[in-house]
């Protein structure tokens, strides 16, 4: 009994309720992510020169992995805990966060682009291989019609396949990308626990 009490207290502390999906949310409705940083530099990659502007590849890693865990119906916030937090680590981190989400927003936009084309060439493809099947088909041996049938599959199959299904996946891994990039930045004082 006194523990649950203690519990109780602390989260009305930190304005935290659980949620039914196993994470927790602020007072705004926004899914928590915790990340425990005791070394202040940590958080950044060691190659950074002079100051954080690129988060690490473990960090980065931590962060996909829990907000794949919470659905996409929920905002972000991200709560570092640190040493002798102050406003301007705030700055820093979200800075490093906005950066590093960004150019991965700008990176599948190029991937979708790509795909895009590719499979607008390959749809294309597939429709001249169909024409000439049909056209062709009463004219050509029958090992011809085959080859020419087969390439119209395969060229149709793999456009129809990058435009709906490839497309869909990296517009919602971009999706994801923005949830993080938007995430609200909290930094509060590391404790040990």
């Amino acid at each position: 009994m006194f523990g649950k009490g203690r519990i109780k207290k602390y989260k009305n502390q930190l304005h935290l309720k659980p949620n039914n999906d196993g994470f927790m949310c602020d007072d705004e409705d926004r899914a928590i992510i915790n990340v425990g940083a005791e070394n202040y530099d940590d958080i950044f990659s060691s190659y950074c020169y002079k100051g954080g502007d690129t988060l690490s590849s473990n960090l980065v890693g931590y962060l996909q992995q829990k907000s794949n865990a919470i659905s996409l119906d929920y905002d972000l916030t991200i709560r570092f805990h640190v040493k002798n937090a102050s406003e301007e680590k705030r700055k820093e981190i979200e800075l490093a966060v906005r950066e590093n989400y960004q150019s991965e927003i700008q990176g599948v936009d190029k991937r979708i682009s790509r795909a895009t084309i590719f499979s607008l060439v390959f749809i294309f493809i597939g429709i001249l291989f169909c024409t000439s099947y049909l056209l062709l088909s009463n004219y050509v041996i029958q090992p011809i019609k085959y080859i020419l049938d087969l390439l119209s599959w395969v060229f149709l199959w793999e456009g129809i396949d990058a435009f709906f299904l490839d497309r869909r996946m990296m517009e919602l891994e971009k999706l994801k990308s923005y949830r993080l990039c938007a995430a609200k930045i909290e930094i509060i004082e590391f404790e040990v626990y």
